[in-house]
């Protein structure tokens, strides 16, 4: 099966944003992906009339690209619940909800196949431990872990995604500088062959932010 992960480049207005992401979803046609993780871009989210065109758009434009959108991300309260996707039993995480410790139990008790984490990175370096993270994810909550992210500065908003595509702990594709579609073969959903039998450990940085986060009340 071959997936893809956008690394999406902030624009200075979401019409452009929403432009940028319809072409990469033309270019993810034409290298053959079955399924598109697409972020969470900031300031779209209050804009459904967009997003639902272009939904439209890719079914026209990009025949055979099955999307996997924000909208379909765990709500941030109430229990875990997965959904149904060509990626298998997939759980769709947003932000803080990608990289907090007192959720793992819960995501590992869900037994997905893949985990989708839409999670916008500040800076360098928790980009890195997002990655590092995710290898670990993948060996013991979910074989399949995807990072769809934004990078760059524009709106008022810094991010330094990468995106990447991980399997069982080996990183199958990774994001550099700058805009990039993120592309795999991965197996078809099959679950882990045994239980795990421990859950991941964020790195320090990471728990830097949530506790920065939760003292601002920012989620």
């Amino acid at each position: 099966m071959r997936i893809a992960a956008l690394q999406h480049r902030l624009r200075t207005h979401e019409r452009m944003d929403l432009a940028a992401m319809l072409a990469q979803s033309e270019h993810a046609a034409e290298e053959g992906v079955q399924v598109l993780v697409i972020p969470r871009v900031p300031g779209l989210a209050v804009h459904r009339g967009l997003i639902d065109a272009f939904g439209r758009n890719v079914e026209e434009r990009a025949p055979g690209v099955g999307l996997i959108r924000p909208s379909l991300r765990h709500p941030g309260d109430g229990p875990l619940q997965p959904q149904a996707t060509a990626l298998g039993r997939t759980l769709i995480l947003d932000g803080d909800d990608c990289i907090d410790p007192a959720l793992f139990q819960s995501v590992q008790e869900a037994a997905c196949d893949s985990l989708v984490w839409l999670f916008n990175a500040e800076d360098p370096l928790q980009a890195e431990a997002a990655i590092e993270l995710a290898l670990d994810a993948s060996l013991h909550l979910a074989p399949l872990v995807v990072i769809a992210t934004v990078t760059g500065h524009a709106r008022g908003v810094l991010a330094s995604g990468i995106a990447v595509i991980v399997h069982l702990g080996e990183i199958r594709s990774e994001g550099g500088e700058g805009e990039e579609l993120v592309v795999a073969d991965v197996p078809s959903p099959a679950g882990f062959a045994a239980p795990p039998r421990r859950l991941p450990d964020p790195a320090p940085i990471l728990l830097q932010r949530l506790a920065a986060h939760h003292a601002a009340g920012m989620r």
